[in-house]
């Protein structure tokens, strides 16, 4: 029986599944690293540790089924986050995030030089410290050398690529998310290179994302247990994997959940009311684009919760996060009067302010933590409805929402989301949805499928609108909005003290 591998350097863990062609997960390795924060706003990785728990992964799975049937790997990972690498493949830096905001007046920079107009109609992109060129922009200003010693900058699955191959290699969907990528000529957008101090020759070859970039080297593969070889498929960035593993197609819009959040429909072109707001870029399905906006703390969110509010329950139960749900269920829709903003690491779409805090508004003595877990659970529903409105204005036709990640494993968030959306919330028995499209694109790479849409689908779950919650949450909702209208101009000063700190 022929397998694939597939490789996700997610935020937080490597993930290494073992696929048959069929996308039945025969083995599974899910692996933490960690996340540097060495100063307010900074997020780094060591992309050793992306690596480290790689190859532990891989020899992971290789106890749980044999590897001498595996024919391809595939690539996953998320996206903007960067490495630079010296000629011999040394790393000259931890990579620094997608969530890192160091480089939040770089973006301004970025934004005054060639105009925001400018820079979303060429890239598709708002400029912003989350992409890639504002970073570089920032090692340009402080960290001069690595610039001029860097021999390539390569994204995290580029760099597993590179580690497994020797071939540096990226496709458009994670090109299309540096912010130096014209997404409609579907080429390097030359004139950013000189001023944020890089050369086109520092960056890999651009491939699509179902090509094969290289084969497993021998000592490699002798290290791992497996065949020397071995095809690896270029991939793509993790949530227009998801997208093609979820099978978001047509008026089905995904909303991914998991560290962050994901709000995005595909395109088979960029729309011509592209909504400033909105977020374009090239999607792993050639010639396909994917219309995205982002929540940059929601699942983070109910971990802080889970460390803060319900450290005394890790020693009771396995699942802390059942007990959350459970209490939350029992709170009312509105959270009895608590309004949370999901804002603990700036606004990302549909907002873009990078100076956002969160606010719990409307605590009393009366409220309770499932209280206030169940407004984080409904205030993150608020922002994925904001996502959504705007979809609806570019005049894209929205009816149902396929919930994914970590998130839909909670019935009571999924039915949350139902009644403020006014939205049928799908569910479905794809678990790991990133890996499967990596598993997808290695199939069709070695010709092992035709196509990357799968028509069958295997929902577990609907959950349509309750009308009469629906009612109480469109009140709030504007509230909600309210709310943040009414603190956005003291974001700035907050944001300011906090940087003195």
């Amino acid at each position: 029986m022929s397998k694939i591998l597939t490789i996700d350097i997610g935020t937080t863990a490597c993930k290494v599944i073992v696929f048959d062609l069929q996308g039945n997960i025969l083995a599974k390795s899910n692996r933490e690293y960690p996340t540097y924060t060495p100063q307010i706003e900074w997020a780094e990785q060591d992309p050793n540790d992306w690596w480290g728990e790689c190859v532990n992964g891989i020899k992971e799975c290789l106890q749980q089924t044999d590897g001498s049937s595996i024919v391809a790997i595939g690539l996953s990972s998320q996206r903007e986050t960067v490495v630079p690498l010296d000629k011999d493949g040394n790393i000259l830096y931890r990579a620094i995030s997608w969530m890192d905001r160091r480089s939040r007046l770089e973006a301004e920079e970025i934004s005054r030089e060639f105009g925001k107009e400018t820079v979303h109609k060429i890239t598709g992109l708002i400029p912003d410290s989350t992409f890639t060129a504002t970073k570089l922009l920032w090692f340009k200003k402080y960290e001069p050398d690595i610039l001029r010693k860097a021999t390539v900058f390569l994204q995290p699955k580029e760099f597993i690529g590179y580690k497994l191959t020797g071939e540096a290699a990226t496709d458009h969907s994670l090109a299309s998310r540096t912010m130096m990528f014209d997404i409609n000529k579907r080429q390097w957008w030359q004139d950013i290179f000189e001023f944020v101090g890089v050369k086109l020759n520092q960056f890999p070859r651009l491939c699509y994302s179902d090509e094969i970039i290289g084969y497993l080297k021998d000592d490699v593969a002798k290290m791992l247990g497996l065949k020397s070889g071995i095809p690896v498929v270029s991939g793509g960035g993790d949530r227009p994997l998801e997208a093609v593993g979820a099978g978001i197609i047509g008026s089905r819009v995904m909303e991914s959940t998991g560290t962050a959040t994901n709000v995005s429909m595909s395109s088979n072109k960029v729309p011509e009311q592209l909504d400033p707001r909105v977020v374009c870029s090239c999607h792993v399905i050639r010639d396909y684009y994917l219309i995205e906006q982002g929540i940059s703390t929601s699942g983070t969110i109910l971990r802080w919760v889970r460390d803060n509010f319900y450290r005394g329950e890790k020693e009771k139960c396995e699942n802390v996060y059942e007990v959350i749900d459970k209490e939350a269920e029992n709170s009312s829709p509105g959270a009895n009067g608590i309004v949370l903003l999901p804002f603990f690491m700036g606004s990302r779409a549909t907002r873009w302010n990078p100076d956002a805090r969160g606010v719990l508004f409307g605590l009393t003595l009366t409220h309770s933590r499932g209280d206030i877990a169940r407004s984080v659970l409904e205030g993150i529903s608020y922002e994925i409805r904001a996502c959504i409105e705007i979809l609806e204005g570019m005049g894209l036709k929205v009816e149902s929402v396929v919930s994914m990640g970590g998130g839909a494993k909670s019935t009571v968030w999924s039915k949350i989301k139902a009644d403020i959306l006014g939205k049928k919330v799908i569910v479905e028995k794809v678990s790991e949805a990133a890996s499967k499209g990596a598993m997808l694109l290695a199939a069709v790479a070695i010709g092992a499928r035709k196509s990357l849409i799968e028509e069958k689908r295997d929902v577990l779950f609907e959950y349509t609108p309750n009308s009469h919650n629906k009612q109480i949450y469109d009140r709030v909702y504007e509230i909600y909005n309210e709310l943040y209208n009414s603190v956005s101009d003291i974001y700035p000063k907050i944001s300011k003290i906090s940087s003195q700190d």
